[in-house]
């Protein structure tokens, strides 16, 4: 048996057991002799123990424990798969453990599912952490997700995993040199962060993030040694952040992080206290922009901790927009107003209650009093979902043509190839996910 050592990052805060104050611990996992590994099937329909190989278009997989892809292997699904984590019958959800490659390319019209039982697929739900995602260590070397949705993702993690005893995160990584790309994908409901990348080369871009954390966790909690784009992505109803770049942790390459383009709302207000809570964050080291974003009724404003690395941090060509007084007053967050200035160029569009409405489609923007946002798991059901509304914008929005194209995303080098390759996409001028051109987010 191969041992593998993972690098835990163990969270621990007064109010909650687990928060954003990292340390780290090791813990020794055994990775199955390539021997133990089944190879994937005509006939295969039950996932579990070390295995390899194709998850066959329109078919249906059961994962009745913890399914593990040993280092050098790789699982691919095809278009129209359903996954659906069932387990042994225990309290722990199974999860995919990858010291290989996990690479799910489903289509625009044929998407792929992973998810848990029908009977379970309930809003109640959302943050029951009912499976355990996808676990990387420090021999992944890809993750890519294409036109797939994940959900209900969260949970403890069992004996012998890289998170044991531990809240799992929705997907983990843990070297800089694993790839992750995650394209045209949806994700709903994640009880802590939905991804932690701890090291990484990372595209993520035209995703939907739903209802992530139950009253912590980021969307994308980046910590040191991590490198890449966040681009042209709907999140709605987000705990914390939806975006944190930090720089924590021993790599040497420093973190560092374009984000740009995206459509934020309604963040940030399930985490208490001021000291969280911001759509985008920079704190601890980390380099990179924000530019050309749409941010609605968000807790706080863009947040950039004097930690931060300020001399590289740019953040631009953003439009605030904010339905109660509470929310305008923290367009600059208070306890880091200084650092976030200090950065702010001067064209980002901010204004009073109800000034700047960037004209969505369908939605009503001003539809919630501060009670609602303030109201924790109890928000209103239609708050924080993404149907029927489209955030797409309308003819005369102060967010066309509002932004910046005079910027490069940040430089990545991928090794992956053909369609699980990066979608390297340029910022529009046209502020937030949904471009009017279409070149942007695909889904909703």
């Amino acid at each position: 048996m191969k041992i593998i050592k993972y690098s835990i990052v163990f969270l621990l805060s007064a109010a909650v057991l687990w928060s954003c104050s990292d340390s780290s611990t090791n813990v020794d996992i055994e990775e199955p002799d390539l021997d133990d590994v089944v190879t994937i099937t005509d006939t295969t329909t039950e996932l579990v123990g070390p295995m390899r190989g194709v998850l066959r278009a329109n078919r249906t997989y059961t994962m009745v424990g913890d399914v593990v892809i040993p280092e050098g292997e790789e699982i691919t699904i095809e278009p129209g798969v359903t996954v659906i984590a069932l387990g042994d019958g225990g309290d722990i959800g199974p999860e995919f453990t990858i010291h290989g490659s996990f690479i799910s390319i489903g289509t625009s019209d044929n998407p792929i599912l992973l998810t848990v039982p029908e009977n379970l697929r309930s809003h109640e739900n959302r943050f029951a952490g009912l499976w355990g995602g996808l676990q990387g260590s420090e021999t992944t070397e890809a993750i890519v997700l294409k036109w797939t949705r994940m959900e209900f993702v969260g949970g403890e993690g069992g004996p012998g995993t890289p998170r044991a005893g531990r809240i799992r995160y929705g997907i983990w990584t843990l070297s800089d040199q694993t790839e992750v790309v995650i394209e045209d994908s949806w994700f709903y409901g994640a009880k802590d962060d939905l991804y932690r990348p701890v090291g990484g080369k990372l595209n993520i871009v035209r995703n939907v993030f739903e209802e992530m954390g139950e009253d912590g966790g980021d969307i994308i909690n980046v910590k040191g040694g991590t490198v890449g784009n966040i681009a042209y992505n709907l999140v709605i109803g987000g705990a914390t952040n939806a975006f944190k770049p930090s720089d924590d942790g021993e790599s040497t390459i420093q973190s560092n992080i374009g984000i740009y383009n995206n459509t934020i709302l309604n963040s940030g207000f399930r985490r208490a206290g001021l000291n969280r809570g911001s759509n985008i964050n920079f704190e601890n080291g980390a380099r990179g922009f924000a530019y050309n974003n749409i941010l609605v009724n968000n807790k706080r404003g863009i947040r950039v901790l004097g930690d931060s690395d300020l001399t590289n941090i740019n953040i631009n060509y953003n439009l605030y927009y904010a339905s109660h007084q509470e929310m305008v007053d923290e367009f600059i967050p208070s306890d880091s107003e200084e650092p976030t200035l200090a950065v702010m160029g001067s064209n980002n569009i901010f204004g009073g209650v109800g000034e700047n409405n960037p004209m969505f489609v369908n939605y009503d923007i001003d539809a919630f009093t501060m009670a609602d946002y303030n109201a924790g798991e109890t928000q209103p059901l239609n708050m924080n979902i993404v149907s029927p509304w489209n955030f797409r914008l309308q003819t005369g929005s102060p967010a066309i043509g509002a932004g910046t194209t005079n910027f490069q995303p940040v430089s990545v080098q991928f090794t992956l190839s053909g369609a699980a390759a990066p979608t390297i996409l340029p910022p529009s001028a046209d502020l937030g996910a949904y471009p009017m051109n279409g070149t942007g987010n695909r889904q909703n």
